[in-house]
């Protein structure tokens, strides 16, 4: 099978999990390689301004899916082309739900994040987040949220290890939806796409793929349904993978 596009998440598979981190210069090298053979593109749960610098370094041209496909941003022409905006009825009652868990919130409009305690929100809502959720009270907070109608619950890592986190967004905001928009927008089919990941928000990402691939680093659950393990995020997995399925086979 040729291959025709790589989409990556960013925090543990391209780069080791942390906001001021950068990919390894082997990963960085694979993925310059690979830019003149398929579209390499992003996929991930950070907002532009985190994802920015991260993807001016890799040089990276082909559409990003941003926010857990919220967004998806092109880089060429600098500007967002697709979004999927939070239902407004939801918002009391993603903070009623989180405020019966003891859990903040934040929303955010697409440029910055906005303390939520009721009452009026921004105009436009992408998300709403909740950073920092015990892990056994995590489940209770999904099974109330799933609840609501007209929306998608991400189950995320959080920055601090020692939480874990929720976004909440529009239903058709996930990184599958987001692929098979870039599948559109690249003019491939999603069969022709080798997707990688680590964490539960990467599910989708991988479903969506024809390739499907988890770090050695991954979740159980991601290692289940992968098609293949790469070596771990310290161990340059996603050079692995660029070197056995892409440059191997130009």
């Amino acid at each position: 099978m040729k291959y025709k596009a790589l989409i990556l998440d960013l925090d543990g598979t391209t780069l080791v999990h942390g906001k001021e981190n950068m990919p390894s210069l082997r990963v960085t090298q694979a993925i310059a390689k690979a830019r003149k053979i398929i579209h390499v593109c992003v996929a991930t749960g950070r907002p532009l301004d985190l994802a920015m610098p991260v993807l001016s370094h890799l040089q990276l041209s082909g559409p990003c899916i941003i926010n857990n496909g919220t967004l998806i941003y092109d880089p060429e022409s600098k500007r967002y082309i697709h979004e999927v905006v939070l239902p407004k009825d939801a918002l009391p009652k993603i903070y009623a739900i989180a405020r019966s868990h003891d859990v903040d919130g934040v929303l955010f409009d697409g440029k910055k994040d906005h303390v939520y305690a009721g009452g009026v929100p921004p105009e436009k809502v992408l998300s709403y987040y909740l950073p920092q959720i015990v892990p056994n009270r995590l489940q209770f907070v999904m099974d109330d949220l799933m609840k609501i109608p007209d929306v998608a619950v991400h189950k995320l890592d959080a920055w601090d290890k020692q939480y874990m986190s929720i976004d909440v967004t529009g239903k058709e905001a996930s990184k599958l939806h987001g692929i098979i928009e870039v599948a559109r927008l690249l003019n491939v089919k999603t069969e022709e796409i080798i997707g990688i990941g680590d964490g539960y928000n990467d599910f989708p990402l991988l479903m969506a793929s024809g390739l499907k691939i988890a770090m050695g680093n991954a979740v159980p659950e991601l290692k289940d349904v992968a098609d293949f393990i790469a070596p771990s995020v310290e161990e340059d997995g996603v050079a692995v993978v660029i070197e056995k399925f892409i440059l191997s086979a130009s």
